[in-house]
Formats: C-alpha cells, sequence, structure tokens
C-alpha cells in the first residue's frame, strides 16, 4: 500500500508513532529487529520521576498496537534495502525465522519449561539473569510466542545434555528433529507449533513515508572501568535495575552477585566512563543517568530503609518537569551525595568489599569509602543498528552514531531524504517522556506526507 507508513524500531518511541498514526486510518507496518516489540523499556523496573511499574505503563500500549486492525507487526525483522521510485519507497525486507509457527503457538511455555539448555541473558547476565534457549523475551512480549535460538543445534550446544546431543544424524541435516524435548512438549499440548528448519522470509513494501525509531542501547563499561570486569560485585546501573525488578533474575531482590546476600552499603558513581579514549566510553551527557541514580536509590530505600547509599558526582543535571524535585526526595530519603570522582577501587578477597578512592572536591581531600556493591552509571549509546540501516536509507550519522537531522532548530525529526522522520532515541540521547513526545510529532510529519 503506497499510502501507508512504515516505523522501524518497536520501543516506546515506535509503538506510539505507530499508534498515532493508525488512528487517523493510515495502515502501519511496525518492524523490530527483536522477537517482540517493547524495547528497553519493557525490562526496566520503574520510571522517573513518578516510579510507575514501567511495564504496566508499556504493556497496554503493546497490546493495543497488537490489536488494531491499522497496525502489521513484524518481529525479527530487518530492513535491508530501500529505494525511493516517484515518492514512493520500495522496501525490501527479511524476517528471522524463529522456529515457530505463529499462528499455532499461545505462549503456553511447555517448551520452555522442557528446554534443558540456559545461557547467560545478554542484559543481566553479571547478576544471574539466564534464558533458555527456547524462550520468550519477557512475561509480557508481543506477538506472544517462543523463539527458538538456533544455537541450539549448533557445536557446543549439542553436548551436555543438550535435549539433541544424543541424535545419531548431523542435526544440519535433520529438517525436523521428532525427540527435541521442545517439539515434543509442544506436540503434548496438541499445538504442533515448533517447526525447526524454518527458513527467513522475504517482504517488499511499498509506502509513502519511514518513521526511524531505532532506540538507543547502554553504553557498556570499557575494559577494566573501575574494577567492572575483575569484581562481581561491580555492576552496571542497567544491571542494578534488572536486580530492582519483580521479573529480573532476584525477584526483586538486591542482592551481590559475589554471595547472593543483601547488600547494606551501595555506592553509584555518576558519569562512569565519560570522556574516556574513542570506543571506551561515551564522550557526552547521556541526560537521563543522574534521575535513574536517585530513581534506584529512592526504590533501594523503599525496598530496606537502613540501607546506605551514596552517590559520587560531579556535576547533577534535572533538566524535565519534577526532575529537581526527584532529586530532593533522594536527598529526603537520606541518600548521601559527596561531590567527587572515584579514580580506584580495591576489592577485599574475603569478604569481596569494596574500597573506593576519590576526591572529596568540596573539602579538597583525598578519601576512601568502601561499600558491598557497587554501580556504574555508564550512559548511553547510539544503537548498534543505526549503521546498517543509516546505508540502507541514505541517511547520513552523526559523529556519536545518530542520525542527523535535516536542521535541529527549524526542522527538527526531519532527514536529508524527504520522506523519512525520526523519533525517540534516533536522534540522541533521550528520556521516555521526550521520546512519546516526538513519537507524536514524527507520526503527524508521516501521515501529512503527500
Amino acid at each position: 500500500m503506497s499510502d501507508s507508513i512504515l516505523v522501524i524500531g518497536g520501543g516506546i518511541a515506535g509503538i506510539n508513532c505507530a499508534m498515532n498514526a493508525a488512528k487517523y486510518g493510515t495502515k502501519v507496518y511496525l518492524v523490530d529487529d527483536t522477537p517482540s516489540i517493547g524495547g528497553m523499556m519493557a525490562r526496566l523496573d520503574k520510571t522517573f520521576p513518578t516510579n510507575d511499574c514501567s511495564i504496566c505503563i508499556e504493556a497496554p500500549q503493546m497490546y493495543e498496537v497488537d490489536n488494531h486492525e491499522n497496525i502489521e507487526i513484524l518481529t525479527n525483522t530487518e530492513v535491508r534495502k530501500v529505494k525511493k521510485v516517484n515518492g514512493t519507497f520500495k522496501v525490501k525486507l527479511m524476517q528471522k525465522a524463529k522456529d515457530v509457527d505463529e499462528e499455532k503457538c499461545t505462549g503456553c511455555g511447555a517448551c520452555v519449561e522442557v528446554c534443558p539448555v540456559s545461557v547467560p541473558d545478554p542484559l543481566d547476565g553479571k547478576v544471574g539473569g539466564k534464558r533458555k534457549l527456547v524462550s520468550m523475551a519477557f512475561p509480557q512480549a508481543v506477538p506472544n510466542v517462543v523463539t527458538v535460538d538456533p544455537s541450539c543445534r549448533y557445536g557446543d550446544m549439542r553436548k551436555g545434555g543438550a535435549c539433541i546431543g544424543d541424535c545419531a544424524v548431523d542435526c544440519s541435516q535433520c529438517r525436523e528433529c521428532p525427540i527435541a524435548l521442545c517439539v515434543k512438549a509442544c506436540e503434548k499440548e496438541g499445538k504442533k507449533a515448533i517447526t525447526l528448519w524454518q527458513s527467513n522470509k522475504k517482504r517488499d513494501l511499498d509506502v509513502k513515508s519511514i518513521v526511524v525509531a531505532t532506540g538507543i542501547k547502554n553504553a557498556p563499561p570499557a575494559g577494566d572501568l573501575l574494577g567492572y570486569d575483575k569484581f562481581e560485585n561491580v555492576i552496571t546501573n542497567t544491571e542494578f535495575e534488572r536486580l530492582m525488578n519483580a521479573g529480573g533474575p532476584t525477584s526483586g531482590e538486591i542482592i551481590r552477585p559475589s554471595d547472593k546476600k543483601h547488600a547494606k552499603k551501595i555506592a553509584w558513581i555518576q558519569c562512569a566512563g565519560r570522556g574516556l579514549a574513542e570506543g571506551k566510553g561515551t564522550p557526552y551527557c547521556s541526560k537521563i543517568c543522574c534521575m535513574v541514580s536517585a530513581k534506584q536509590t529512592i526504590i533501594t530505600k523503599e525496598h530496606d530503609a537502613s540501607v546506605e547509599a551514596t552517590i559520587f558526582y560531579n556535576d547533577l543535571k534535572a533538566y524535565g518537569k519534577g526532575f529537581w524535585e526527584f532529586y530532593r526526595k533522594a536527598n529526603e530519603n537520606n541518600v548521601k551525595y559527596v561531590r567527587g570522582r572515584p579514580y580506584e577501587v580495591f576489592e577485599d578477597p574475603e569478604t569481596k568489599n569494596l574500597t573506593l578512592r576519590y576526591e572529596d572536591l568540596d573539602a579538597g581531600e583525598l578519601r576512601k569509602h568502601e561499600v558491598e556493591l557497587l554501580v556504574l552509571a555508564t550512559g548511553i549509546m547510539a544503537n548498534d543498528r543505526n549503521k546498517r540501516l543509516a546505508k540502507a536509507l541514505k541517511l547520513k550519522l552523526d559523529e556519536l552514531g545518530y542520525f542527523q537531522e535535516k536542521d535541529s532548530l527549524l526542522s527538527p525529526l526531519e532527514t536529508g531524504v524527504d520522506g523519512i522522520y525520526l523519533c525517540g532515541g534516533a536522534t540522541g540521547p533521550i528520556d521516555i517522556a521526550e521520546s512519546v513526545a516526538q513519537a507524536t510529532a514524527a507520526a503527524m510529519k508521516a501521515v501529512s506526507k503527500q
């Protein structure tokens, strides 16, 4: 349909963009390269400055998008090529196989329960997060179907208890494994939804406009940044977020990775990795980290008021509505703010406690501070998919890896290609509220495009 639009990215910005456009009667294709829409917000505990449940906000929107007659969701799908012909974008998509018949799968989880192979979750592996090779992205995933990780049939996954490890046939040649536990569990439920060895599917679309909502990613700690690679009890703010989350690996218990004990003395270091050499940190302020740390300390104190929470910072950024009041709330909860950046971290080999050496900028002294758990606020970065997508869309990226706006002052959210628009984390570091506002604006631009 040439009067339809394509939204690339199924996070909170992409979801809101699709919904706003669809309400005007426009056909919307919502594409995401992961098995479920929802993006990063779906894995968070709460949102600042209101501390509302993150998934409680997003899940109803995900279900609304899924059930809207004008929206078609295409997950596990990549945009491979885009060509503009006579004002219409000719889009070539590639939908990667899930090895599951989405029409038959009901998300019952029987196959997940019997899968014997678990691997670390990419988001919260350091704090104990694991997933099965047959899994659902998260309980509220949309679409509500499982995905079979193709690695379960290759290499080392066949050894040490993998469900098809005893098969006499080389599974690279087998088109349907009759003894795989997931297959048998699904058949027992009467579904027969697991169809191993599916092929990737190609799809062609004709759309009048495109909105890029690729989101952001968490900046990884650079090597041995403040002991992250050396010490178990040094984690990122994203990993701490998963500790707080009732749906996370510890069911919301804030415990140390080293001994699974409740941490009573916790410190947060702001701007961790900022200003390091290229590829080893973020050269800019991520805008959200100060409020994220404030949120995490407030929720931690709600879990256990006796926890000693300390935030080390250089400058504080509270730029949004209600943000300064949120910072004050952290202070009222006896969160200690120390102006100074720790430069060295040592571990006690017996207790696994950590000692921070830092300069107290207010006192002008070098000091030490002992904690049981250290949280690094590493910031956010441009999504890895931007580079590949920019090539397909013939768009430019800035020096930080975000998409370049035509004119950030006079033509915000517009690109150098007429008919292609931006919103959310595709434009730069951004919080949820601002992402939603941009999504609404981008949807109106896309719908009104003639």
